[in-house]
């Protein structure tokens, strides 16, 4: 339209001068020129129409471009207006007193509010005060001050509902400097949010028993002492560790292991109250963090009840599991002022508790580092035992009390230590089976004891069967029966040669299972014995079912045989129950000529013990062949 105009005005100031020239031309006609100030006349219409058409073209051009500048600044700011509607970011742009004077789709998407609902209100109107208008005061006066604004807020929806955001705030100055407008971008946050709060619990909760773990006690015994005072504030730690639990894990498998440890920790969790807390420390440990300790007849309430609720039996997969535990306590400040500290004297305090029988509580003594340090030693020197051969075999014999022959030997392992000298078993096996070492230990013994038997057969001496100890742990591996058929075939031993002693705990533990691989082995032909027994729980139902050779009697039995009339009446009882079920006695730990004698009266079959034969080298045990004491009893 104003090009048009501008047009019409240049063509109407070239008309009209076209006519005044015309004009002054009309009045000059006597003159003796026809020119007009000196050009001719023709010309002067020709420029101004030459003028015109110029000017015309010009203004067109210039139109022209203007509307392509116009229109290509419409689709630029079209562009980022979808852009802005499409992004992801809700976007507010305000005047200077705040007033919302647009929004974009995101924003209706995240906040519930079209456009219209918000356009002239105030962001904080929005808001509803959830975080108080002092806030939100203290967020402009920080734009004001520094022109931005970083941060995360708490807003409301149209529906009600609070969300996290993450929101930046920017002003937009004028040429003096003053804040014209504000935009303001803010993502909604709330699955970030949740994501990372389930990441936090995944770091800080074991996934079996959704106890807080390892990571969540050090954050909480950190939080506990930073500002804990000696002599007024006092907290106990108590670390729990089930006894034996890996004969679940290896009878039953690592499924059973699993539910019975959910179930503990149920029933543990049960006992806590606001000033106590549980974790999972890792395996079968836990561990309990008393606070705001008062007295500690408070503690001893609490191991109590935890060795109650561990003890009670547990229905796992049809298997009645019966639990025992083993729990050291270390207390703040007595017995250490840093979490660190407190964990491993009452980690001493629970292998002292497993060292005094376990199913036991043990409160720490500075006595129990020494013992702990050198535990961990003797792990470490145990290892290097075994690559470096240290470990030998000694043999003890064992004597057909009826003729006083040698019948049998019994193979017991000794640790030839270069600087201790020769260590005993009850030293080291309890050091191994805890550290995992009991299995290449015990497959060492084995194939030991059948290459010395084949040894001796090979050169013409007969000292009757090999009696070898086999740990729970050995025995319930999964492939136990071929690892014995395999050392009978590497070593050429006759399996009748071979007596596999077994304790009734071990057995008794997954009774289907045991009885499976004790007929797998029966059938090799292998001898099968039944080690402590007496000292177990052993159900005469299920001591039928077990295809066993011998039992062996355990050596607390026979201590006070010669004084205790009780003594001598349960051993009795023991003889006379093998016998009923067909199986022979072999009586261990026989010390005394009293002892001796009153198995001998019972017609004992077999006795093993000091006051025969000590353990002694391969080399030495050939030499025995007939104890000088004992002869053949009349016919």
């Amino acid at each position: 339209m104003f090009a048009c105009a501008a047009i019409l005005l240049i063509w109407a100031i070239l008309g009209l001068d076209w006519w005044s020239i015309n004009r002054q031309y009309s009045g000059n006609l006597d003159g003796s020129s026809d020119d007009f100030m000196g050009v001719p006349t023709p010309s002067w219409g020709f420029l101004l129409f030459a003028i015109g058409l110029v000017a015309t073209l010009l203004i067109i051009e210039g139109c022209r471009l203007l509307f392509g500048v116009r229109d290509q600044a419409n689709q630029q700011f079209a562009l980022q207006r979808q852009m802005i509607d499409h992004a992801s970011e809700a976007m507010i742009l305000t005047d200077a007193a705040q007033r919302i004077l647009s929004v974009n789709a995101a924003f209706e998407q995240i906040t519930g509010y079209n456009a219209a609902e918000v356009l002239g209100l105030t962001p904080t109107r929005l808001s509803a005060g959830h975080q108080g208008l002092n806030y939100h005061r203290i967020i402009w006066d920080f734009v004001a001050e520094n022109g931005y604004w970083n941060g995360e807020v708490w807003d409301r929806r149209k529906d009600g509902s609070l969300y996290p955001k993450q929101m930046r705030i920017t002003a937009i100055r004028d040429e003096t400097g003053a804040a014209s407008h504000f935009v303001a971008t803010f993502a909604d946050i709330s699955e970030a949010k949740a994501q990372a709060e389930r990441f936090d619990y995944l770091a800080h909760h074991d996934q079996l028993t959704n106890l807080p773990n390892r990571l969540a006690l050090d954050a909480h015994l950190a939080g506990l002492l930073d500002g804990a005072v000696p002599g007024i504030n006092r907290l106990a730690l108590l670390i729990i560790d089930l006894d034996n639990f890996k004969t679940v894990n290896d009878s039953l498998g690592h499924h059973a292991g699993d539910r019975l440890l959910a179930e503990l920790a149920q029933r543990m969790g049960a006992e806590m109250d606001r000033s106590t807390r549980l974790f999972r420390l890792g395996g079968d440990e836990f561990v309990v963090v008393i606070n705001q300790l008062d007295r500690d007849d408070r503690i001893v309430g609490l191991l109590n009840r935890l060795v109650m609720v561990i003890g009670q039996p547990c229905d796992i997969d049809g298997h009645l599991l019966h639990n025992t535990s083993s729990i050291g306590v270390s207390l703040y400040p007595e017995h250490g002022r840093d979490g660190l500290t407190l964990i491993r004297n009452a980690d001493a305090a629970m292998y002292a508790a497993k060292a005094a029988g376990r199913h036991n509580y043990k409160f720490f003594a500075e006595s129990m580092n020494a013992a702990a340090n050198k535990r961990l030693h003797l792990e470490s020197e145990l290892w290097r035992a075994l690559a470096e051969n240290q470990l030998v075999l000694h043999y003890q014999p064992q004597i057909d009390l009826l003729s006083g022959k040698v019948v049998g030997v019994e193979a017991l392992v000794r640790w030839a230590h270069p600087v201790r000298g020769m260590i005993a078993p009850a030293d080291f096996i309890p050091v191994a089976e805890e550290c995992g070492l009991i299995q290449q230990l015990g497959h060492w013994v084995l194939l030991t004891a059948c290459r010395q038997v084949r040894s001796w057969l090979d050169t013409g001496i007969d000292m009757g069967e090999m009696a070898v100890n086999i740990s729970a742990h050995q025995f319930r591996q999964p492939d136990f029966v071929q690892t014995v058929r395999g050392i009978l075939a590497e070593t050429g031993l006759p399996a009748n040669r071979l007596e596999l002693e077994i304790t009734e705990s071990t057995v008794m533990h997954g009774v289907d299972a045991a009885i499976q691989t004790l007929a797998q082995l029966k059938a090799m032909g292998v001898r099968l014995a039944i080690d402590d027994f007496g000292t177990g729980y052993s159900s005469l139902s299920y001591l039928r079912r077990f295809p066993l050779d011998r039992l062996k009697i355990d050596r607390s039995f026979l201590a006070d045989v010669d004084t205790d009339p009780e003594a001598a009446s349960l051993v009795t009882s023991i003889v006379m129950l093998g016998r009923s079920l067909g199986l022979q006695l072999v009586a261990e730990g026989v010390e005394s000529f009293a002892q001796a004698e009153f198995l001998r009266t019972l017609e004992c079959e077999r006795v093993q013990g000091f006051h025969f034969f000590e353990p002694v080298s391969a080399d030495e045990v050939i030499g025995f062949g007939r104890c000088a004491d004992y002869v053949p009893l009349p016919a």
